[in-house]
């Protein structure tokens, strides 16, 4: 907000773009998932090509590889795969505009029917800031306001969202944010791992206490 302003009310007055104006022009740089047909249960395979969930989405995590299709599926529904740096969103259920960016070692794969997949022009907008601009509350309620009192909220058309206008700024001030929120998350993961060890040393010594091993009568001579 101290960078850029308000994206819906853009008090900085920057420029705004429709998603297919700062999209690849890869042909299927927007591109929703197949139709549920197309990936039932039964095409799957202990190896191959990894089918994205979901759970990716939702947990922006890449760990998880629980569904495969061979090479002749995969070939077919060639227009649904993912690459590194691409952005996968959920498209429905509590979880709905959930986003994640595909890792760079990342297995060859498709998207399910569940995910929007966006592949994004690097000279106009980068990744990290359409992520945190694509998170924020305003933005979430003109894409799925209407949505989420529903009983199962769903992702709006493409049409719609295609429309939607988001700010643009100088794609310099946009690295100069991911540089940033780097620093903040290294950060985050340094205390993280300090905070680990705190709560490590916090158990072995309630372990001990409980035991009676923390203060036997050769530590208290000693003291």
């Amino acid at each position: 907000m101290e960078m850029f302003g308000d994206p819906i009310t853009n008090p900085k007055n920057w420029v705004k773009l429709t998603l297919p104006e700062f999209s690849s022009k890869d042909k299927y740089s927007i591109k929703r998932g197949p139709l549920g047909g197309a990936l039932k249960k039964e095409i799957f395979v202990k190896e191959g090509y990894l089918v994205y969930e979901q759970y990716h989405a939702i947990n922006d995590d890449f760990s998880m590889e629980r569904y495969f299709i061979d090479e002749k599926k995969f070939e077919e529904l060639k227009a649904f795969e993912v690459k590194p740096k691409d952005l996968i969103i959920s498209c429905s259920g509590v979880t709905l505009g959930r986003i994640a960016e595909i890792p760079l070692n990342a297995p060859k794969g498709i998207i399910n029917q569940a995910l929007l997949k966006l592949t994004l022009d690097s000279n106009k907008m980068n990744n990290t800031f359409f992520k945190f601009l694509f998170r924020h509350p305003n933005i979430q309620d003109i894409l799925f306001g209407f949505s989420r009192g529903s009983g199962i909220p769903n992702f709006p058309p493409m049409s719609e969202v295609k429309s939607i206008e988001f700010i643009c700024p100088p794609i310099e001030l946009q690295n100069d944010f991911e540089k940033k929120v780097n620093i903040i998350l290294q950060k985050k993961t340094a205390f993280e791992k300090g905070l680990n060890k705190v709560e490590y040393f916090f158990s072995s010594i309630m372990q001990q206490s409980f035991k009676g091993e923390l203060f036997t009568k050769e530590k208290v001579t000693s003291l």
